[in-house]
């Protein structure tokens, strides 16, 4: 591969230049004039030449090109270019190293069996990754040597971290129930259910119930006659209401996207987080998307888009929308298992750009609830203790 010289003559004979130069036989290309000097590009090789028949000139290089000058900047960027292959080559032997092996379970002495376990199959921090069948049969063994302690087991790689979750085998072993309960309702409702375990139903459905009646009984009778006392098992289900009331404003700060939107890089430390970069933007809203992990940092890449706040007052229909939806939400965190079916507004005021709803909610959800009770003596059992 041959190498090539921009070089620089200084003169103010243009032509007498350029004769001599041909009388060398050598070739110049990109020629360039200038009032005091010529600029043109010739082989290395022939710059000796040059230098020695042109003695009275004034000759420097340029620039280089070709291999010359690749070699060049390789020599002048050495450093940059060895410090970027070794955090290249550390990067990718960091993805593939674990660094963390974090087992979840509150008993400490499962989570050190499950260390000591995961130590005898290599799985410790420093330590290479897996593959993913690894992991399967590593987690087969692990459950086949403890059959009776453990229930189920999960190995979930994320990033440089090993999470391990385990789930402890229960073996119950259920006393005899010695007492006597019934189950009464914790609410007034009409009945939509009984599923009976134990002990005799009272009520079924379609039938009305007050708080405190016995909806499952733990006597056992026959002919109004207390045959026997057991300690009643089941759900009962019914149709309960609520009267529920809450307020909403009516007026709010809107948010809009102005269309500016610039980038930036975040380092997240457990919960503290740093911006790269400095915002030029005011008021803003971001999107985060994580690029890699590193021993305990994550790294985002972070849009940022500016936005405008402008006051704004929200329609009766659309306040009226977004507060119902608020008490349904509300209503199912507080009320998991109720099953909404009807709703109605009873009341709707608007008062100090306040909007206040009273609402009726009905719904199914399980009202029974375990109450113990004394066994009745008879006079028979009186008369066979004497």
């Amino acid at each position: 591969m041959t190498s090539f010289l921009v070089v620089k003559i200084k003169t103010h004979d243009w032509a007498k230049t350029l004769l001599q130069l041909n009388k060398l036989d050598i070739d110049i290309n990109n020629i360039k004039y200038n009032p005091d000097y010529l600029i043109f590009t010739l082989k290395e090789e022939d710059l000796k030449r040059v230098k020695k028949y042109l003695l009275s000139y004034e000759i420097t290089i340029v620039d280089y090109l070709g291999p010359h000058k690749f070699k060049k900047n390789l020599r002048q960027n050495s450093l940059f270019i060895i410090s970027l292959i070794f955090a290249f080559i550390m990067f990718n032997l960091l993805t593939h190293v674990i660094v963390k092996v974090n087992i979840i379970h509150e008993s400490k002495e499962i989570r050190e069996m499950l260390k000591d376990e995961l130590a005898s199959f290599g799985v410790t921090p420093l330590s290479f990754k897996k593959s993913y069948q690894e992991y399967e049969d590593i987690i087969t063994k692990i459950k086949e040597r403890h059959k009776d302690s453990i229930e189920w087991l999960e190995i979930d790689v994320d990033g440089m971290v090993i999470n391990i979750r385990i789930e402890e085998r229960i073996i119950n072993d259920y006393p005899k129930t010695t007492g006597y309960c019934h189950i009464i309702a914790t609410k007034s409702g009409i009945i939509t259910n009984v599923l009976t375990t134990k002990g005799v139903a009272l009520v079924k459905p379609n039938d009305y119930v007050k708080k405190g009646d016995i909806l499952i009984s733990g006597e056992i009778k026959l002919n109004e006659e207390i045959k026997n006392d057991v300690c009643a098992e089941g759900d009962v289900y019914a149709e309960v209401w609520y009267d529920v009331k809450t307020s909403f404003p009516l007026k709010y700060t809107k948010k809009t996207k102005t269309g500016k939107m610039r980038y930036n890089f975040m380092a997240k430390h457990y919960t503290e987080e740093y911006l790269i970069l400095k915002s030029r933007l005011g008021q803003k809203t971001t999107e985060q998307k994580l690029i890699f992990k590193l021993f305990n940092w994550e790294f985002y890449l972070v849009k940022e888009y500016e936005i405008k706040e402008t006051n704004a007052t929200y329609t009766l229909a659309e306040a009226q929308e977004r507060a119902l939806t608020s008490i349904y939400q509300k209503f199912k965190i507080s009320h998991p298992e109720f099953k909404i079916i009807n709703e109605k507004v009873l009341q709707n005021n608007v008062k100090n750009d306040t909007l206040d709803i009273d609402m009726f909610i009905a719904g199914e959800e399980q009202i029974g609830q375990s109450i113990n009770y004394n066994k009745k003596v008879s006079d028979n059992d009186d008369g066979e203790n004497n």
